[in-house]
């Protein structure tokens, strides 16, 4: 875990902590709990770790991505290899389809702004594209 992790582990459970409570405490009980956090891992472990609270017509709401290697040592009891494998698979052909699906539209959005990259050159989908529509 980072300094700046472990910093802001302790500072968040400073601000959970009540403050009266938190005034009582002495510096060496100050120490104790601030070493015990820092110990025992309460910041975030994850390479990737952002936590955001975004403002939406006058309710706010969170946003939490986190990334890092599974250091689980078994598979829970619903998952499978195969299942994993099927779930990965539909996933990245999802993400090809939704990439290909927009160099698709960039590409009938450059042809009908009349924008031509490379003069005499067309793949013909703006053309098949017009005839659809007509």
């Amino acid at each position: 875990m980072t300094a700046a992790n472990q910093h802001k582990a302790v500072t968040q459970f400073y601000y959970a902590l009540d403050q009266e409570v938190a005034q009582e405490l002495t510096d060496k009980q100050k120490q104790a709990i601030e070493h015990a956090i820092k110990s025992v891992g309460l910041g975030s472990r994850h390479p990737v770790d952002v936590r955001k609270s975004l403002p939406w017509f006058g309710k706010r709401y969170y946003l939490v991505l986190l990334m890092g290697r599974d250091r689980r040592t078994q598979l829970r009891a619903s998952e499978s290899k195969l299942a994993n494998f099927i779930v990965t698979s539909v996933i990245l052909v999802g993400l090809l389809a939704l990439l290909g699906l927009s160099f698709l539209a960039l590409y009938l959005l450059k042809s009908a702004m009349g924008i031509d990259i490379f003069p005499n050159y067309s793949l013909g989908i703006w053309d098949w594209f017009k005839g659809l529509m007509q």
